[in-house]
């Protein structure tokens, strides 16, 4: 399996890429970034391509697919970028075989409820003088019409065997998603920019006085995390979920701080925000190996209480950024002469598990 950490902003988008039984390469993208993540205007007001498309356009010159896209959850930093992919591509339709999303539709469905005026999964693509994107199309719309989704529910302890690889969804919960179609409101989220960081405070004076406080987010807690595995390799995908769905997962399929899930990297909710990993999550996971997607920007994410709390609870604890300039702007050589067990560098183009 080889994972790449696309430049996404302050979002998230994934690209994990492995063969199948038959040999075939397979291609899974989760989540897309923000909608700059496919394009944007540079300083010269020119339209460039961000890693989304390049990445798209890549897997096209290679006569292959998108295997399956996960989209986690439904904040504009993970799916910006692929509503304004297939708002931009015609062909987006026949790149992609297989999408996971747990829509608002679908939702009521399962629970046999009529879906409220305020759930807002069915997220409306956003016309502009640029595209000639069909006015009011849907995300929901756009996979259901072209059958390129699973239409299931995607929720904790399910277990999906599919190219070769072994999917075990530790998020949503059934309570999660109730909450996300009773209470998820019209309105788009709105970042918190004015938040300050916390990376004026040394490690050691974040561990001395952490608290916690887990996060709150209706659509984080809807959000899909899963581990995959192939060969004994596994990784673990935790998007935005909030901590205790996790746990209660992890503890459902037997995990315990004796015994806990042992992976090769964990790609940390909510890019490395303090309230979505604690220290009774960190006990139940046994790897050396991080994985923050953030730019920094929205959230002035990631939180270095997180990484505090990773670097205080493992023997050894080794940081990847897709944004490495921010390393230097969250950690100081007193944090490094203090706690001598943690490295941060920036993320390789391609991490291969081997």
């Amino acid at each position: 399996m080889k994972i790449r950490l696309l430049h996404a902003y302050n979002g998230d988008a994934i690209h994990l890429r492995t063969e199948d039984e038959e040999g075939r390469f397979v291609n899974i993208l989760i989540d897309g970034g923000k909608g700059n993540t496919y394009s944007f205007k540079n300083s010269k007001k020119k339209d460039e391509n961000g890693d989304l498309k390049i990445l798209i356009e890549s897997i096209r010159n290679r006569d292959e697919y998108i295997d399956l896209l996960v989209l986690t959850h439904i904040d504009d930093d993970h799916i910006g970028g692929i509503l304004k992919w297939i708002e931009k591509d015609e062909e987006a339709k026949n790149l992609i075989k297989k999408v996971w999303f747990n829509s608002g539709r679908l939702i009521s469905e399962y629970f046999d409820e009529i879906e409220t005026k305020e759930n807002l999964l069915n997220i409306k693509i956003q016309d502009s003088n640029n595209t000639s994107v069909r006015q009011g199309a849907t995300f929901e719309d756009f996979i259901e019409e072209n059958n390129i989704w699973e239409r299931r529910i995607i929720k904790s302890k399910d277990e999906i065997d599919l190219f070769g690889l072994k999917f075990t969804i530790l998020s949503p919960s059934n309570e999660k998603l109730q909450l996300l179609l009773k209470n998820w409101e019209k309105e788009a989220p709105i970042f918190d920019t004015s938040k300050e960081n916390d990376y004026a405070h040394s490690l050691t004076e974040l561990v001395n006085s952490d608290s916690f406080k887990e996060d709150a987010s209706v659509p984080n807690g809807s959000c899909i995390a899963f581990i995959v595995e192939k060969l004994e390799k596994k990784i673990l995908f935790l998007g935005d979920a909030h901590p205790q769905v996790v746990i209660n997962s992890l503890r459902d399929l037997g995990y315990s701080e004796q015994n806990p899930l042992e992976v090769d990297y964990v790609k940390l909710s909510h890019h490395g925000s303090k309230s979505n990993t604690n220290v009774e999550l960190l006990t139940l996971i046994r790897s050396e190996k991080y994985l923050i997607s953030s730019n920094g920007d929205s959230h002035q994410l990631p939180d270095k209480r997180c990484l505090a709390r990773i670097i205080s609870t493992k023997e050894k604890a080794n940081f990847y950024f897709n944004y490495p300039e921010l390393i230097t702007k969250i950690f100081t050589e007193q944090d490094y002469t203090s706690f001598p067990n943690f490295t941060a560098e920036e993320a390789p183009e391609e991490i291969e598990l081997i």
